[in-house]
């Protein structure tokens, strides 16, 4: 189930307020990504647009919005908040343009929409899944409690 870009940008704003817009949009780019990765599917349907300053998601311009109203969501968008949060817009920005979703869509015949299965893949790659400093599960915790979970169902099956 996905949510709007204004129902997002109204979470952010209730955590993080006074933010630009400009900024609002660099920590969409984020939470989409992120999100798209945890979860298999976009948060919010709005295209990303890539642009000489970052990103833009035109259809969203911040009005008032509810916010999301479940866990996976917001979990999401607190995280984005927490490891992005105090960047500077300059430092989203060069995160943002150096990042493969961002070079693909300003490619030459990229149309400068950016696609949700790179941005998808590129925060599912071993440097993002590896942070030493990210609470989440690395790539080796997750297979090994993959391991378990399939002796587990083995065993319950015998």
């Amino acid at each position: 189930m996905t949510t709007s870009a204004n129902s997002v940008i109204a979470a952010i704003d209730a955590r993080r307020p006074g933010l630009k817009l400009a900024k609002k949009y660099s920590l969409l780019f984020f939470v989409q990504g992120h999100h798209i990765a945890h979860f298999g599917s976009p948060l919010f349907d709005e295209p990303i647009t890539a642009t000489d300053r970052g990103v833009s998601v035109p259809d969203a311009d911040g009005s008032p919005a509810e916010q999301p109203d479940s866990e996976g969501p917001l979990n999401t968008i607190g995280y984005v908040i927490e490891r992005y949060g105090a960047l500077s817009p300059a430092d989203l920005r060069t995160l943002i343009q150096s990042s493969q979703p961002w070079q693909a869509a300003t490619k030459p015949g990229g149309g400068g929409r950016i696609d949700p299965d790179i941005l998808r893949d590129w925060f599912r790659r071993d440097d993002e899944t590896n942070d030493p400093d990210d609470e989440r599960p690395n790539q080796a915790e997750r297979a090994q409690a993959e391991g378990l979970w399939k002796a587990h169902k083995a065993q319950q099956a015998s």
